[in-house]
């Protein structure tokens, strides 16, 4: 059984290739990704321009240092000052806040457009569903896993131009925040893969997704307030390591890796189970 299952598993593995592979020509090869990847340039270039390069400069000051740690240092949030650029610590703030919404907008579409068109139908013919949803979100993050690349490089070029050179401890604090970005994304971009296949319009998936969270959120809160022992549950929510993540640095950051795999595991299979169900 073992053996007859692996040609099955060997076929699976190259269609979500050829899906993911889809998504990243789409990306630098067609007229809407070369949008995102303007829309991305500008977002990060006024970032880069208006929040980190100034903060940059007063973070590096010894005055500022010192009226932080007296007023946050017992929230451990004076780890900040470990990164070895402050650019590096504003880029890792700000993308920790701001990665996770925008997830939601820039992955909405992995089936909508194609169930509208009724494309979907016809890759269901030659690729099991769940070829099509492992390898649409697996285009995604190779998408956003590019997109991060090239802000971190961005913010390095910052980093390296006011330090003067550009030193290994920046490349590896990089490469720190580059898995740690795409760890949280994750169950963000399986969140969507469900959403978008329940419905045929990227907008009411990022609505869905939204209203969805906001109400979750908002019972899990009424609940607790009543039964506080249950507090845990609100660290099951999709994103809610990011407040964990904030005043680490390093490899350490890990210690929390394995919720957002695990969330993503149960999302990949929801959103498999709810395109196996739909009448496509």
């Amino acid at each position: 059984m073992a053996v007859s299952a692996m040609p099955h598993l060997k076929q699976t593995l190259q269609h979500c290739g050829l899906y993911a592979g889809f998504e990243l020509r789409r990306l630098w090869l067609t007229r809407r990704g070369l949008m995102t990847l303007a829309a991305t340039a500008v977002i990060w270039f006024f970032l880069l321009r208006y929040a980190i390069a100034p903060a940059s400069d007063v973070i590096a000051s010894d005055g500022f240092q010192q009226l932080f740690r007296d007023m946050f240092g017992s929230f451990g949030l004076s780890q900040l000052f470990a990164w070895p650029a402050p650019e590096l610590a504003i880029y890792w703030i700000l993308s920790l806040l701001l990665l996770p919404l925008l997830c939601l907008f820039f992955t909405a579409n992995q089936l909508c457009s194609d169930a509208e068109r009724g494309t979907l139908r016809l890759l269901a013919l030659r690729s099991s569903r769940l070829s099509i949803v492992l390898g649409r979100f697996a285009g995604q993050m190779l998408v956003q896993g590019c997109l991060i690349l090239l802000s971190l490089a961005a913010t390095l070029s910052l980093a390296a131009w006011r330090e003067g050179s550009l030193s290994l401890p920046m490349l590896h604090a990089a490469a720190v925040i580059a898995v740690n970005l795409l760890l949280v994304l994750l169950p963000f971009t399986a969140l969507m893969s469900c959403f978008s296949a329940m419905v045929r319009s990227s907008r009411l998936a990022v609505s869905l997704a939204i209203v969805s969270l906001g109400l979750l959120f908002a019972l899990l809160s009424w609940f607790i307030f009543y039964f506080p022992d249950f507090l845990f549950l609100l660290g099951y929510l999709p994103g809610t390591q990011v407040l964990q993540l904030l005043p680490l640095q390093g490899w350490q950051t890990l210690q929390h890796a394995l919720l957002p795999l695990l969330q993503t595991l149960v999302l990949l299979s929801a959103a498999s189970l709810l395109l196996t169900r739909k009448a496509l």
